[in-house]
């Protein structure tokens, strides 16, 4: 009898000793998260536990992901710095900028008259930091008929500030337009601004016609030299060609979401020659604004996407549409039907993996392009085809489903969720006079709005709807 309990305790023993062993096997990983009160990083590591590598097409391995809280709301616009060493972020109606190997903020660069920042860019050799800011001025409305005709008049400005110190060199404000999308040209000779609706006529009181356009302003003396008229929509996403030669914009209505027809608006991008100014093309692809545009390292593809759920790949030689996917991305009101159709009490249903595309790069090798998508997810495509060939879901996706619904003071009414995913500025106008409620997705404040690949090609960073920054490792 004895020598059975005796037995029977060694082998509890073993037991004990092979749990033990396994506990001490590696299975953690480390991020850092920064302060939401002072934006400092904590310097308390939290562990979350590591997925096991995925194969393509299902999710690249993601070996690192840091998350810095830096704002309270959405993220319209990151940046790198050209070494890498810094990200700057618009939110909050200010810019921040986090020293990324400690985690730091490092600068708050604030808004001017109560505007809020829509864009983010460093120069070609990091000395100049840029930040687009806008607001709503004026806002009225007349019935004639059975039409209610809506009036927006905005304001805006950009900042130029010293990368380092944060001392502001310069304010572009040429006739109070509002600012949208910001791009330094590859040489830094350039700052590119997108800006509408103008009005042609200034002095027009009525229902003035009015047209976006790029603004570029040497850098060397900051003066406005050139004006890159579009069409009667805003402009609202740029890029520059690598090769300096080229420009594209994008247009964009800017309260599109609401529910209200846009008379006679075309969803174009436009192509013009930086040098002499001329308009190249037109390339009339889509049919809802446009949020993105990237080229391709050699500058011979231009890739578009836009609220109409497509990526398109235009040839800037030649002008002719080479590709275009939209089988894994559904519009606003299909994913309002399935968020319906799987709904449930508790609001915290499992968000399903489609959307359309906020944000494009081109990997450094030119092979992929990367399009950053409203439901958070990293969509991989092949250059050429356009296959997707992978997907990459954030740590703790999906993440937590509430909406902030906000209130316009001047018409009492709520303003639109989808304003907010993309990036309308009534956010700036209502601060404070939110309330939270239990929402439906996509309408959530994890969606991703921004994302900046870093110069070696490594790194994405990407801008939420929770004013949270995630850095995510690439392969």
């Amino acid at each position: 009898m004895r020598f059975g309990f005796l037995r029977f305790i060694r082998l509890l023993s073993i037991v004990i000793l092979i749990i033990f062993a396994g506990f001490g096997r590696p299975k953690t990983q480390t991020a850092y998260r920064a302060s939401a009160r002072d934006g400092q990083a904590s310097g308390q590591a939290k562990t979350q536990e590591v997925r096991p590598p995925a194969t393509a097409p299902t999710e690249p391995p993601n070996k690192k992901e840091l998350v810095f809280s830096r704002h309270d709301d959405v993220v319209p616009s990151v940046a790198f710095s050209p070494d890498g060493k810094r990200l700057a972020s618009a939110g909050d109606n200010c810019v921040k900028v986090t020293d990324l190997e400690t985690g730091k903020e490092l600068l708050r660069l604030k808004n001017s008259r109560g505007m809020s920042y829509f864009s983010v860019a460093y120069s070609p050799d990091g000395r100049t930091l840029a930040g687009a800011q806008s607001m709503l001025k004026e806002k009225s409305s007349r019935r004639t008929g059975d039409t209610t005709i809506t009036t927006y008049i905005y304001f805006g400005e950009v900042v130029v500030w010293d990368a380092q110190t944060g001392a502001v060199k310069m304010r572009l404000n040429e006739d109070n337009c509002p600012t949208w999308a910001l791009a330094f040209s590859p040489d830094g000779k350039w700052l590119a601004v997108a800006t509408g609706p103008i009005p042609e006529d200034r002095e027009c009181k009525g229902d003035c016609p009015a047209f976006g356009e790029i603004m570029l302003w040497e850098t060397g003396d900051w003066k406005l030299t050139r004006r890159l008229r579009a069409s009667s929509a805003p402009i609202r996403a740029l890029a520059f060609s690598p090769d300096g030669r080229s420009i594209a914009g994008g247009a964009g209505v800017i309260d599109e979401g609401r529910g209200d027809s846009v008379e006679d608006f075309k969803a174009e991008v436009f192509l013009w020659d930086v040098v002499s100014g001329d308009l190249k093309q037109k390339f009339p692809g889509h049919t809802r604004s446009i949020t993105s545009l990237a080229f391709s390292l050699d500058s011979r593809l231009l890739a578009s996407a836009g609220l109409d759920r497509m990526l398109k790949i235009w040839d800037c030689h030649t002008y002719e549409l080479k590709k275009m996917a939209s089988d894994q991305m559904l519009s606003i009101e299909e994913m309002q039907t399935i968020s319906d159709a799987t709904s449930s009490k508790s609001g915290k249903n499992e968000m399903p993996p489609i959307s359309w595309l906020n944000a494009l790069s081109f990997s450094r090798d030119g092979k992929q392009i990367i399009g950053g998508s409203g439901d958070s997810i990293i969509r991989f495509y092949e250059s050429e085809s356009v296959k997707l060939v992978g997907i990459l879901k954030p740590r703790g996706w999906p993440f937590f489903n509430t909406v902030m619904t906000f209130y316009d003071p001047i018409s009492g009414l709520p303003t639109s969720d989808i304003d907010k995913q993309n990036r309308i500025i009534h956010r700036g106008l209502s601060r404070g006079l939110g309330v939270i409620r239990l929402g439906r997705w996509p309408f959530h404040p994890g969606s991703l709005n921004s994302m900046a690949l870093s110069p070696d090609g490594k790194t994405l960073a990407i801008g939420n709807f929770d004013g949270k920054i995630r850095l995510l490792t690439l392969k």
